[in-house]
């Protein structure tokens, strides 16, 4: 940091994947073989976007997080122990139903349209999140970057679901525990291999205000 610039530029991190993109990763749920293709696809699309941001002066690209579903749910994907459940799945397993429909309703989520990632067994805490995306934007740019997560706070809430999570876990803070293990972990490893910015992403740090303290389950 003690080399950049006043006011330098970047961007949040995420950009829009193209249409060709999410079929191709839609129809690779079902056909395996459509990896090498998928890959390469994701391979281009972050290239045109580091490419772009260079072009246009930013001063830490970043990858776009082109093969992310979203911010969170893409650690479900990578790490043992958490699995992407739709919100009927997870409502049909939680007792706390009204709470469960109130934060659909209020994240506009009611239609079944989001998966969440629910912690199904204990996670394995050593396991590699950003580092493809590091290497695609090496083999681009000689360019300063930068690497998202999302943070430990933000994961242990969203993963824990008593009901499922509470077989495994004794409690949130033990699950919270792991978390933290998982996520600095990989800091180290994005540190080793030059990252020049690592963003926690906390969108909803607010609940640690206004939510109540007593709720056993927490969807978002």
């Amino acid at each position: 940091m003690k080399n950049f610039k006043p006011f330098s530029t970047t961007l949040i991190g995420s950009m829009p994947r193209s249409n060709k993109l999410l079929s191709l990763k839609e129809k690779l749920q079902k056909d395996s073989s459509l990896k090498e293709e998928y890959d390469k696809m994701v391979f281009d699309e972050t290239k045109f976007v580091v490419n772009m941001l260079d072009k246009i002066g930013i001063d830490v690209v970043i990858s776009g997080e082109i093969s992310r579903d979203n911010y969170m749910s893409y650690v479900a994907e990578h790490v043992y122990g958490i699995k992407l459940m739709a919100t009927d799945q997870i409502l049909s397993l939680t007792e706390n139903k009204g709470d469960f429909n109130k934060s659909l309703k209020e994240m506009d989520a009611s239609d079944n349209s989001m998966n969440s990632p629910i912690c199904v067994d204990r996670i394995k805490t050593d396991v590699e999140l950003d580092i493809d995306e590091v290497k695609m934007i090496k083999k681009i740019t000689d360019s300063d970057f930068k690497m998202t997560l999302p943070s430990p706070y933000l994961l242990t809430r969203s993963m824990w679901l008593k009901e499922v999570t509470g077989k495994v876990y004794e409690n949130r803070n033990e699950l919270g525990k792991d978390v933290v293990k998982l996520l600095i972990n990989e800091i180290k490893r994005l540190v080793s291999l030059g990252a020049k910015v690592i963003q926690i992403d906390e969108p909803i740090l607010s609940e640690v205000v206004f939510k109540n303290t007593n709720s056993s389950n927490s969807f978002y």
